[in-house]
């Protein structure tokens, strides 16, 4: 007698990596997001800003085809993240070359995550990056009373 055991077939999603760049000049995440509204453009009938970097990710065809974001560190803790949309190389007027990392103009709040300084941008992995808390809104700056949300900030909780 044979026995026919049925396949079973167990899909694994591919894990996305990330960016993370640091957000310079900027002392809030309400600045920041104020700096994000008005950089606003059309990218294939999406609204995007743009982030700016010297070198396009070796890895940036995975980080598009597994829907990669890049979170964003202010004030030495990661904060927020953006969908990234896509990749372009710009001439400068220089004849220099620099990539636009195209991102989702939408902000998504991030828990607050310490992270020390560093250069340019670097890879994310997945497992280290923070849980989201949903996209930031102008009414998110006004939720909380001032004191109370300072509190919050030096507990690193925002």
């Amino acid at each position: 007698m044979y026995y026919i055991y049925p396949l079973i077939y167990v899909s694994i999603g591919f894990m996305s990596i990330h960016l993370i760049k640091l957000v310079a000049g900027v002392q809030t995440l309400e600045d920041y997001a104020e700096i994000q509204k008005r950089e606003v453009f059309d990218y294939h009938g999406q609204p995007a800003t743009a982030c700016w970097t010297r070198y396009k990710p070796k890895r940036g065809d995975e980080i598009l085809r597994d829907g990669g974001s890049i979170y964003r560190v202010i004030k030495n803790k990661i904060q927020c993240r953006f969908k990234i949309l896509g990749f372009e190389i710009v001439e400068q007027p220089d004849g220099k070359t620099m990539c636009m990392i195209v991102q989702d103009a939408r902000m998504i709040k991030t828990l607050s995550k310490p992270r020390r300084p560093f250069q340019g941008w670097r890879y994310l992995e997945p497992g280290k990056a923070p849980a989201d808390r949903g996209v930031y809104s102008d009414a998110d700056a006004e939720d909380i009373p001032p004191d109370i949300e300072a509190g919050l900030k030096e507990a690193g909780l925002l």
